[in-house]
């Protein structure tokens, strides 16, 4: 159950009054259920695109899949985003890759680390995983209404605090504790600057970027649990291309992805 608000930030107050859409108006909760539901929900009484929802923890935080997220007061960084761009539904997928993209050079901005992307939606270094992206959206027919899309990120977990071994987070790797306003807020500056791109200029630039951002090619990867081939490039649409034995590039537009060995 939500605890109510604690603030709402105007854009001024979180250094996001120059952002074009993403940040104008921040809703801080103490504790929610998920910050991605707070957003649905407003999103569905005509709250304002680019209105971001903001706990301190969350007591139903979850990633793809219906996985759960381990959502501690203070220990990771949990918002959610009300996106409405004029898209088809096929088109959804962008959004993700596009929020990976941002939350991929936050990251580095802000620590200085090399952090990648495990397409479609997770945020690693050295294969562990420091974050993720969940998109849920809104829709009719084959037009999108609005895209909700949460980012979750481990920021003052200590090491035994870590939900599985092949996890990270920024206190662990900076060897001090994380401010959270000022993380936000290199956060919401990148994923204006992408989401505003995308408005203006299509996926095409965002994609080419996001190239040099993942943490797998080379590898060769299974999807749902089979073998698809070793991982070598993203298509125009996003999909993952992975390379088989025979030569034959297999296009992936969705699924769990996990790392097998090195591909040659």
């Amino acid at each position: 159950m939500d605890e109510g608000i604690l603030r709402v930030f105007q854009g001024r107050e979180i250094e996001a009054a120059r952002n074009h859409i993403i940040g104008k108006r921040i809703y801080k909760y103490d504790t929610a259920g998920s910050t991605n539901d707070l957003a649905f929900l407003n999103a569905l009484k005509g709250e304002k695109e680019g209105s971001v929802f903001w706990a301190r923890a969350q007591t139903k935080g979850r990633g793809r899949l219906g996985r759960r997220w381990v959502s501690h007061k203070d220990k990771g960084l949990y918002f959610s985003v009300i996106l409405r761009p004029d898209i088809q539904l096929k088109e959804a997928p962008k959004i993700t890759l596009l929020g990976a993209l941002a939350m991929c050079q936050a990251l580095r901005k802000f620590s200085g680390q090399p952090f990648l992307i495990k397409w479609p939606n997770d945020l690693v270094i050295e294969d562990k995983k420091i974050g993720g992206i969940l998109t849920e959206m809104d829709a009719e027919i084959n037009k999108v209404r609005f895209i909700i899309i949460g980012i979750g990120l481990n920021t003052n977990l200590a090491q035994g605090e870590l939900p599985i071994k092949e996890a990270v987070s920024l206190k662990i790797l900076l060897k001090q504790e994380i401010n959270p306003e000022g993380l936000l807020s290199v956060c919401l500056k990148e994923l204006d600057g992408y989401y505003y791109q995308f408005q203006k200029e299509g996926f095409s630039g965002i994609i080419k970027e996001i190239r040099n951002f993942s943490s797998l090619w080379g590898k060769q990867v299974k999807v749902n649990g089979v073998d698809a081939g070793t991982a070598i490039d993203f298509d125009e649409e996003g999909a993952l291309v992975a390379r088989q034995a025979s030569g034959v590039r297999k296009h992936i537009y969705a699924g769990d992805v996990e790392l097998l060995r090195s591909g040659l």
